[in-house]
């Protein structure tokens, strides 16, 4: 819970799903969050992160399933991947 609702989220879900039938699922979800949240500077801002983050990681996840793939390697263009020596970088 935050300090400034007693309430669970669930609730909030509740009540505009309740009083906004208009609105799709995910409109509703989004909705929630901001009453759940209280403060749309800060609900803004980690909503915003965390889309960030799925998007940025996530659109890397299928070709780590491919990587894991064996029948995969005969396509692969480098064997053996080196990460360079540090001190070799930053000379």
């Amino acid at each position: 819970m935050l300090p400034h609702t007693q309430q669970p989220y669930s609730y909030h879900f509740e009540e505009i799903s309740k009083y906004n039938v208009q609105l799709n699922y995910f409109e509703r979800l989004w909705a929630a969050w901001y009453a759940y949240m209280g403060n749309d500077v800060l609900a803004t801002g980690i909503m915003s992160f965390l889309m960030h983050e799925i998007v940025y990681f996530g659109r890397s996840l299928p070709w780590m399933i491919i990587d894991r793939i064996p029948a995969m390697n005969k396509y692969k263009i480098q064997n053996v991947r080196f990460a360079p020596l540090f001190n070799l970088c930053w000379v």
